[in-house]
C-alpha cells in the first residue's frame, strides 16, 4: 500500500530580527570580498526545538550570486521528533512597516538541518533604496514560522479524538448472535440478497429502524425491509457495527459506510468512519473527504482536521485533478477554503 504522510501538532511563532548599521555591514563585506555570515539569536524561547536565521554575503567574485544576500533557516533541534514540517513566511519591513522581499513556502526538515533561500535580498536594491528599505540604517527581518510533526497516516494514533469504548464481553456475545442470526425476526432485502436480523437490536441502535418498527408500516407488518440504496457488503458492515460496536476491515469500506451511518442516524459509527477519513487522508483524496464530511454534517473536529491537512499541503493538492473537479462542482466551498487558507497564511 502506498504510504502517505500527514502533518499534525502545530506550533507557531513570530520572530523579528533587527540588524543595525546595515549599510556599513554591506560595505565591509564588499571591501573585504568576504563571504561572511551574521547569525541571529536562537528562537523561540518557549519550544523544545530551537531555530536560527543566518545571513550570508556572497561577495566572491566568481560567485553567480554575488549581488545577493542569502538567508538560511537553521534547525538547531527538532525537539522530540527527527522529522518535522515547517511552513514559513519570511520578509523584511520597510520604513512604512510594509513587507518586502517576501518568501513563503513549506519544507520538511530533518533534525539539525539547514534550509537556504539563495537569493533573498538584492544588495543593489538595498543600497539604492536604503532610506525606504533600511530605516534608521537598520535591516529588520521577520519570520512567521509554523512547525508540524510528521507522522504516517497509517498509524492509528495520529489523531487523539476520544471515542466511546465498548463492553468487550457483550460485544463478544452479540458477535455470536450476528454470525448465527439465531432467533432473527426480520429480513433485510438488499439487492438480490436477503439478510436476517433482529428487530430489537436494530431499533436500539438506529432511530430510523426504531420508527420503522414501532409504527404501522409495511415493514413492521411483513417483517421485511427493502433497502434499495445500499450494496450487500455495506449492509453487512452496518449490521456488524449494530451488533458488535466494531467493523472489521473498516479501511476498505469507511467512505460508503459513513454515508449509511448518517442515513440511519448512528452517530458512533459515523464518528468511527470520520476517524478513518482523517487517518487515510492524502493529497489526492483530501478535498473529496472535505465535501463528504460537510455534506453529511460530520463533527467539527474531523472537518477541521481535513481543513488543516489541506492548508498544510495546499501547494500539492491544488495541482491534482481532484482539486480541479472540486473547484468546478463545489465553487462555494472552494471559495470558502481559499479564504480560510489565506487568512491563516
Amino acid at each position: 500500500m502506498e504510504r502517505h504522510d500527514v502533518m499534525v501538532c502545530k506550533q507557531k511563532t513570530i520572530f523579528e530580527w533587527k540588524i543595525g548599521e546595515f549599510p556599513l555591514t554591506i560595505k565591509y563585506s564588499v571591501i573585504n570580498q568576504d563571504a561572511h555570515t551574521i547569525l541571529s539569536p536562537d528562537f523561540p524561547t518557549d519550544w523544545k526545538s530551537k531555530w536560527q536565521l543566518e545571513l550570508k554575503f556572497n561577495n566572491d567574485k566568481t560567485s553567480e550570486d554575488k549581488e545577493w544576500i542569502s538567508i538560511f533557516l537553521n534547525s538547531r533541534s527538532g525537539g522530540d521528533y527527527d522529522i518535522f514540517g515547517v511552513k514559513y513566511s519570511l520578509f523584511i519591513f520597510d520604513n512604512k512597516n510594509e513587507k518586502k522581499f517576501k518568501q513563503k513556502s513549506y519544507k520538511v526538515f530533518n533534525r539539525d538541518e539547514k534550509f537556504c533561500i539563495l537569493k533573498f535580498l538584492n544588495v543593489k536594491q538595498l543600497l539604492e533604496k536604503r532610506d525606504k528599505l533600511l530605516p534608521d540604517k537598520a535591516l529588520t527581518i521577520c519570520i512567521k514560522l509554523t512547525k508540524f510533526t510528521k507522522r504516517s497516516s497509517h498509524i492509528s494514533a495520529i489523531i487523539k479524538i476520544p471515542l466511546k469504548t465498548s463492553n468487550h464481553q457483550i460485544a463478544h456475545d452479540l458477535k455470536d448472535l450476528f454470525d448465527s442470526k439465531a432467533g432473527s425476526d426480520v429480513v433485510l432485502i438488499v439487492g438480490d440478497k436477503k439478510i436476517p436480523a433482529h428487530k430489537t437490536l436494530l431499533m436500539s441502535r438506529s432511530p430510523v429502524f426504531f420508527a420503522m418498527f414501532t409504527h404501522k408500516l409495511k415493514e413492521n407488518r411483513e417483517n421485511e425491509v427493502d433497502i434499495p440504496d445500499i450494496d450487500p457488503d455495506t449492509c453487512e458492515k452496518l449490521l456488524e457495527f449494530i451488533y458488535t460496536d466494531n467493523v472489521t476491515n473498516l479501511d476498505e469500506i469507511y467512505e460508503r459506510l459513513f454515508v449509511v451511518a448518517d442515513k440511519y442516524q448512528i452517530p458512533a459509527l459515523k464518528e468511527l468512519c470520520a476517524e478513518s477519513f482523517c487517518k487515510n487522508v492524502n493529497v489526492v483524496n483530501a478535498v473529496q473527504y472535505l465535501v463528504l464530511l460537510d455534506r453529511h454534517h460530520a463533527d467539527e473536529r474531523f472537518f477541521k482536521y481535513i481543513m488543516d491537512f489541506i492548508e498544510i499541503n495546499f501547494e500539492y493538492i491544488i495541482k491534482t485533478p481532484a482539486y480541479k473537479a472540486f473547484e468546478k462542482y463545489n465553487p462555494k466551498m472552494s471559495l470558502a477554503l481559499l479564504t480560510a487558507i489565506n487568512i491563516h497564511l
